[in-house]
């Protein structure tokens, strides 16, 4: 018993993709205690975390899995560790922990199917009494590792059969799985080629399509004569092949049958009621296995049709009421949007612009001496934003006052003495220094920065800068006028085919959720803007209302009417769009 414990535990973990060790506890029947322990690979591991989700399992007689458990040594990756209790006749006797690399939700549960289904064969195994069954059972762990053993499922099928061929003795033994409704041999023992139309291989096929459709085993010749069994097919195979002795066996998996096990014996050599029953148990075992591996080997196109076939058989097929309602439910309303027609509205980010605004800059090279206005605050016409620096320009001032004053007095001494070139000279330099004196009058008039009109300075904050110098023609301040607004629309490039001049739509600003505004398409602007991954063209709307509250600058949202169009076109036309866009960049 120790040896097949042994050998079923090393089996199920080479199953597992990932398993990195394990740990079996076995015992008295619902009684215990369960100390009866065997390890894989081996007992060099630390087994103390393991040996805690079985616990659990042992006292809750329940699957337990505790993910992401610990690391691995190596690797570094997360583990899993899942506990699977094992049942004889209906009494807990043990239980098995298995520590794997982590996994979804999904592939932990059908590791869950698969040990639970190791589970009921062990059952079935342990049942058997005496030697000849215990070897029995080492017999089909072997196949099990025979069809594992190989990557390809056409060379672990063959394997499979000529393991069986030497086992049971036979001639021949030929294994068929279920394709499209439809029986096709896979594997015959001894052989590399299965020709699929040869006469031999159409009866073989014959013969495993008349066990299927009866689902039992079916013997020829029959045992009794009570046996109610169809044997046409297997009567046509046999008297083929010299009159041998058939013995075939449906392959079953979740219930179903997938396949089927035909072997053939010599006429002096008919099976018996023990080579029967041994036939079935392999059946159940090695034919998910391989039915498994088959699956796993088709194309991809096969899986998809599998796929959908399995779907549509949930679908219209008894059973699955909650499928069948949700299908039902979304045929219906896409019935219904396919007919319904609705408002087709564009939405797009908005930023609320004034009509006027106006810069003022600094008029000369200089230095801030004052700003009592920043940005933010509402000004009056003329009212000082500003002041600059004017000590130099009062002595530049002072300079070309006392240069005009001295050629004055130079010019009526040479007036007085008749020299009249000389007073040609002073009076050109006398002309000179009063336009340089207006000239200083005039900057000294530019140092006061002043409001062109009554409105909101929304750029401008001189008040850390007092004393920094500024250049000529910097913009110090930025003011608007508050009684008149626009609208401008940023309008993804894949919606802006839809914009015309003169739609109307419907905006919220943030900062006056309540107030719904309305406004009419003015202008579209042709050129694109690129900024945060997406392209978007500059679109300029007027309000018809507006509000004492709104300042420029405000963001939010606007909605443009563009027409009544069917519900389903309204939800789906960005993704025919980038279907169109994606066939036609993919496509040649």
């Amino acid at each position: 018993m120790k040896k097949i414990l042994k050998t079923w535990l090393s089996q199920q973990c080479q199953m597992l993709p990932g398993a990195t060790h394990a740990v079996m506890l076995t015992g008295a029947p619902d009684e215990g205690p369960y100390d009866q322990a065997f390890y894989w690979p081996g007992d060099q591991h630390d087994h103390a975390s393991l040996q805690r989700v079985t616990k659990a399992a042992l006292d809750s007689k329940q699957v337990v899995v505790k993910t992401r458990n610990n690391t691995a040594d190596e690797t570094g990756e997360p583990l899993d560790a899942l506990a699977c209790p094992l049942f004889m006749n209906g009494k807990l006797f043990g239980v098995v922990g298995i520590e794997m690399t982590s996994r979804s939700q999904s592939m932990q549960q059908a590791t869950v199917q698969q040990l639970q289904a190791g589970a009921k064969w062990l059952d079935t195994m342990t049942q058997l009494q005496g030697q000849t069954v215990t070897d029995q059972l080492v017999n089909l762990v072997d196949l099990v590792a025979v069809g594992l053993e190989n990557e390809n499922f056409q060379v672990a099928a063959t394997e499979v059969a000529n393991e069986l061929c030497v086992r049971f003795d036979c001639q021949k033994v030929s294994l068929g799985f279920k394709s499209y409704n439809r029986i096709r041999v896979e594997a015959i023992s001894h052989s590399t080629k299965v020709d699929q139309q040869s006469s031999f291989v159409q009866m073989l096929r014959d013969a495993m399509n008349e066990a299927m459709d009866q689902e039992a085993t079916v013997v020829y010749p029959l045992q009794t004569k009570d046996d109610l069994l169809i044997t046409c097919c297997h009567a046509l195979l046999s008297k083929s092949t010299r009159d041998t002795s058939l013995c075939t066996v449906p392959l079953i998996k979740n219930a179903k049958v997938v396949g089927a096990l035909c072997l053939e014996r010599a006429k002096d050599k008919p099976f018996d009621c023990e080579t029967i029953s041994q036939c079935k148990q392999i059946g159940l075992l090695i034919g998910p296995v391989l039915e498994i591996r088959r699956q796993e080997e088709r194309p991809l196109p096969a899986k998809i049709l599998h796929a959908m076939q399995t779907w549509l058989g949930k679908l219209f097929g008894p059973k699955h009421l909650p499928l069948k309602s949700v299908v039902a439910v979304s045929i219906a309303g896409l019935i219904w949007l396919s007919l319904a027609s609705g408002t087709m509205s564009i939405s797009s980010a908005s930023l609320l612009e004034a009509e006027v605004c106006r810069v003022v800059v600094a008029p000369q090279q200089g230095h801030i001496a004052e700003a009592p206005v920043r940005a933010g605050a509402l000004v009056r016409e003329c009212e000082v934003l500003a002041t600059m620096d004017d000590r130099d320009l009062q002595l530049e001032l002072r300079k070309w006052q006392s240069q005009r004053a001295q050629l004055l007095k130079e010019y009526r001494k040479a007036l007085a003495s008749f020299d009249r070139a000389e007073v040609a000279i002073l009076n050109a330099k006398r002309a000179q220094a009063e336009a340089q004196i207006r000239l200083v009058e005039q900057k000294l008039e530019r140092t006061v920065l002043v409001a062109p009109f009554p409105g909101l300075v929304i750029k401008g904050d001189l008040s850390q800068s007092l004393g920094s110098p500024v250049e000529r023609g910097e913009i110090l301040f930025e003011v608007a006028q508050t009684d008149s607004y626009r609208v401008v629309l940023e309008v993804d490039d894949r919606d802006i085919g839809l914009i015309s001049v003169g739609q109307r739509g419907k905006m919220k600003l943030s900062g006056l959720p309540d107030q719904l505004i309305d406004i009419e398409i003015e202008r579209i602007t042709p050129i694109s803007a690129s900024e945060d991954g997406r392209n978007y063209f500059r679109v300029e709307a007027v309000m018809d209302n507006d509000s004492d509250l709104m300042r420029p600058g405000m963001e939010g949202v606007a909605k443009i009417n563009v027409g009544d169009e069917k519900l389903l076109w309204i939800w789906s036309r960005r993704l025919v769009g980038w279907l169109q866009l994606f066939a036609w960049n993919r496509l040649p």
